[in-house]
């Protein structure tokens, strides 16, 4: 049976959709030979074979039509639009799922099918109008706001969904629709579509004549988190001062922290008058949960909103001395909650108090051992208004190293020893990148120094903030030094370790047209990394208007067609990830995405993930790992093929990261909520079934300690 989160956003015609996508990843039997032809052509991405998938879109409702369906919307190719739209008008009843691929698709071909469609006397629209809202266009509003919300409820919901889809094209229209829909008979069995539409779709000035709807929806009190905490999200756009006690008070009722999450973050949009008795209330309200709330993504929040209120403020006012007062308190020895939140009073107290901040920050600086508060300190100094204060800032962390390595001796003869220092660099020249502007030539010239040297230190994260700062304007004059020492540091560089520092660079050179890399890019074209060739070959085109992209010679993707692994997933149908923060269960998509599954399978076997960090928590939103470096950049050294599918984005949903289409690997993430938003863009690949209070509780750093599969829940 399908399991769903009450998600009343969802209407009945989705639900029979997607529970017969769910029940054909259920299905246990190894998977057909066509099936397979159809994976097959799917995972390598042979366009020349597409119409082998396309004759299968005759057998609708078949298995193998929904693997055609999944097939066509993961390969994206707008050849198969005109066939799909025929097919879309020609029998509602047969083909209605086309909505969905015409929808993931996104042209304007595709837009006149969906319209075309929406256009009869049907009474089922609703997918047509939800894949019009993924790929329509200012020119597709207007024939959107023909159809009238009032043809029943599932149509109504359909209206709602597509709304939010639509989220980027700011028309008042899409709101006054939006206001009918609230109004309408159905209106209270769909406040969370509602909710999230004017969340997603609004700004200060659309939402103005919709505050007391929203006000409403907010005094509500609905049982479903999710209508809650974006009603308060788009209560938060108003930036309306007048709601700051009613927010404060919702704050001290909400058990759910996602919507406190949201509830802080609209506290933090507008500052009442600094001498106002409500802002007083509001600091201490905000302290007080940032030191006690029993989630720490709240506690980080609430200093995130504190910072933003008086980044600007006079910190000789009362209110900001009694701040000062207590952030010195937490970011004390004294205070004893999680490190994550203490680096945020840090990064705040920098941030409020800059300049004046200078000394504790220092002290702080060369007293703790936790280098992830080192980082923390030295990353608040890129509030300064002294720019100069690099230099003791230099001199300190110089010292810092020293000491650290005569500890702990570089034995590598890298020039970063260990993460801790590598997060101590990193977060140093970023600061560096805030602070550059603000400097007279000679010393920013020191710090485009400082660039040049870490930007071959051969960590990723900290090259690619070098890079970006020495591609900024105020260096323009040393461009090119900058590309010829590039041209000398990149003979160093070895493959696969070094890929997306090799990447960086030759993207440089492509930007600044650097011609003498002409060579180096030349050479690169015999690469055995397709990535590496293809990047050369755009770089070199660009450059001379040689187009050298037919000798390219490296497989574009690494295929895994193991048929007996993939047959039987399903023996290793549950992962069970132990944390550090617990344990969560997750039923894999099996038959939805059965690359992604075997490649997560695969990896998780090899102890790949073993001791990994989860590097990006995101409150509210994700939490994601999966990268062996810890930072984000890194990765298996292969990426592996999208597999979009219909299956939504709920709350606890596995997707796998990925920076464009077909570019995923070993990174993944799980959600906080449902994101309707990442719907169809990212690989869907599971679903927490068992330990979301462990989800809620990792923060940045928290570890992977292994994952295991069994074939039982």
């Amino acid at each position: 049976m399908l399991k769903r989160n009450n998600k009343v956003l969802i209407f009945s015609r989705i639900i029979i959709f997607i529970s017969y996508i769910w029940a054909f990843n259920t299905f246990s039997q190894p998977f057909t030979s066509e099936e397979k032809q159809i994976l097959k052509i799917q995972d390598s991405r042979d366009y020349s074979q597409i119409n082998k998938i396309t004759e299968f879109l005759t057998e609708a409702e078949s298995k193998t039509y929904l693997r055609a369906i999944i097939a066509l919307g993961s390969m994206q190719d707008s050849g198969i639009i005109k066939l799909a739209g025929e097919l879309l008008n020609s029998d509602i009843d047969k083909h209605h799922l086309i909505a969905w691929l015409l929808g993931n698709i996104r042209s304007k071909e595709g837009i006149s099918y969906l319209i075309e469609y929406l256009s009869k006397p049907l009474s089922d629209k609703s997918l047509a109008l939800i894949a019009l809202g993924k790929t329509g266009d200012e020119t597709s509003v207007d024939k959107f706001l023909q159809y009238s919300p009032y043809n029943g409820y599932e149509l109504f919901e359909a209206y709602t969904i597509a709304f939010y889809a639509i989220r980027k094209i700011r028309k008042e229209e899409l709101f006054k629709v939006l206001k009918e829909l609230y109004q309408s008979p159905s209106g209270e069995k769909s406040l969370n579509g509602i909710a999230y539409s004017f969340y997603r779709g609004g700004d200060k000035i659309l939402l103005e004549p919709y505050r007391d709807i929203l006000l409403k929806i907010c005094l509500a009190h609905d049982p479903n988190a999710e209508t809650r905490m974006w009603a308060f999200s788009a209560l938060g756009k108003l930036q309306d001062t007048s709601f700051t006690e009613l927010l404060l008070n919702e704050l001290n009722q909400e058990n759910d922290w996602r919507v406190r999450v949201n509830i802080v973050s609209a506290l933090g949009s507008t500052l009442p008058h600094i001498n106002s008795p409500l802002t007083e209330k509001l600091v201490n309200v905000l302290i007080q949960q940032a030191e006690q709330d029993n989630s720490t993504h709240v506690s980080i929040v609430c200093l995130q909103s504190l910072g933003r209120l008086f980044a600007d403020a006079d910190t000789k006012n009362p209110i900001l001395v009694k701040v000062k007062e207590k952030l010195l308190f937490l970011i004390s020895s004294s205070f004893k909650g999680a490190w994550n939140i203490q680096a945020e009073v840090i990064k705040t107290y920098g941030k409020i108090f800059k300049d004046e901040a200078k000394n504790d920050l220092m002290s702080f600086l060369k007293s703790t051992n936790n280098y992830d508060l080192k980082s923390a300190a030295v990353s608040a100094f890129e509030y300064m208004n002294d720019p100069l204060v690099y230099k003791e800032l230099r001199q300190t962390i110089s010292d810092d190293v020293q000491k650290y390595n005569s500890i702990h001796p570089n034995k590598d003869g890298s020039m970063i020893g260990s993460n801790d220092l590598a997060k101590l660099y990193r977060a140093f020249a970023g600061t560096l990148s805030e602070l550059d502007d603000k400097m007279d030539n000679e010393n920013r010239n020191i710090i485009r120094l400082i660039y040049s040297e870490f930007a071959s230190s051969k960590d990723a994260p900290l090259t690619d903030i070098c890079l970006s700062s020495l591609q900024d304007s105020l260096f323009i004059e040393y461009r090119e030094e900058t590309c010829r020492i590039m041209m000398f540091d990149f003979s160093d560089f070895k493959l696969p370790k070094d890929k997306d520092v090799m990447l960086m660079y030759i993207a440089l050179w492509d930007k600044m047209k650097y011609e003498p890399a002409a060579e180096i890019l030349t050479n690169n074209i015999s690469s055995d990394d397709y990535d590496i060739a293809k990047a050369s070959a755009d770089a070199l085109k660009n450059i001379s208007g040689e187009d050298l992209t037919s000798k390219i010679t490296a497989s574009r993707y690494r295929l895994d067609h193991d048929w007996n692994f993939i047959d039987n997933l399903n023996y290793k149908k549950f992962a069970l990830i132990k944390t550090s923060k617990g344990e969560i269960k997750i039923e894999l998509y099996t038959k939805i995405a059965p690359f992604t599954v075997q490649n997560f399978i695969k990896l998780s076997e090899s102890g790949f993930y073993n001791n990994t960090e989860f590097h990006r928590v995101v409150p509210n939103f994700v939490i994601q790992g999966g990268d062996p470096t810890g930072t984000g950049f890194g990765g298996p050294g292969y990426t592996i093929r999208s597999e979009f599918s219909p299956m939504p984005f709920d709350e606890y949903t596995l997707g796998m990261a990925s920076s464009g289409k077909d570019t995923e690997g070993s990174q993944f993430f799980l959600t906080h909520s449902a994101q309707p938003h990442l719907d169809g863009k990212y690989t869907v690949f599971g679903k927490v079934i068992a330990g979301t209070e462990a989800v809620d509780r990792i923060q940045i750093g928290d570890k992977i300690e292994s994952i295991t599969f069994s074939e039982e829940n």
